[in-house]
């Protein structure tokens, strides 16, 4: 089982990008900041099925850019390893901070004919600007992982200063959005790399001759 998710585990990354695409195909342009209540309560009851079915997309990539992330963990057989578990931890902070997202967006897609439309705004102003956690984690996938691959050398190295080029757009606000894009840009390429590529090999220690054992 071990040997089959190594293999197979980088397809995550592919995984992850398809499904947010196919959210974004499927999903439309929320309510801006701006907007009143009653209009955002009018704009869920049209849009509530799209909604939870984007919501629901976006939810399962996270997940895979998770398990992508253990997998590139996983595949670093030199260098620091802290590194690449710091960019575990950066896709962890990713997905709880687009879930959070996820979680306002589903509560107004879902609960629609409960809100209020003092509480239908403030969930709409949340799901539009409660993205730095999501952010910082970004940022922190982007820059650790970078190193992490120049480090191990599991990919090409340019690919590992790109990545690490992406982490650092990813903390500038006016565009993080789209090193966002960049982000699940590189993770499909990557995914597609490593699984043609293979698991690396494990080098074996040779074997040490019985005669040059110190006996105590």
């Amino acid at each position: 089982m071990a040997a089959w998710l190594s293999k197979w585990g980088p397809l995550a990354g592919v995984l992850t990008a398809v499904l947010v695409i196919i959210s974004f195909v499927n999903g439309n342009s929320t309510p801006d900041d701006n907007a009143t209540g009653q209009h955002v309560i009018q704009w869920y009851t049209t849009h509530h099925n799209q909604q939870i079915l984007s919501d629901v997309l976006v939810g399962l990539a996270m997940f895979f850019l998770v398990v992508f992330a253990a997998t590139l963990t996983r595949h670093i057989r030199r260098g620091d390893r802290w590194i690449a578990t710091g960019a575990l931890g950066g896709a962890v902070a990713t997905a709880i901070g687009f879930t959070c997202l996820l979680g306002f967006d589903l509560v107004l897609a879902t609960d629609t004919k409960d809100l209020t439309p003092a509480s239908a705004q403030t969930l709409n102003l949340l799901q539009n600007d409660f993205f730095l956690p999501a952010v910082l984690g970004f940022g922190l996938f982007g820059v650790l992982g970078g190193l992490a691959v120049v480090a191990g050398r599991i990919l090409p190295v340019w690919m590992g200063w790109v990545l690490f080029v992406i982490g650092i757009a990813a903390l500038v606000p006016p565009i993080s959005w789209f090193a966002f894009l960049a982000t699940l840009l590189w993770v499909l390429i990557a995914g597609i790399w490593m699984t043609v590529q293979g698991p690396p090999t494990v080098e074996q220690a040779e074997p040490v001759p019985a005669d040059e054992h110190v006996l105590a």
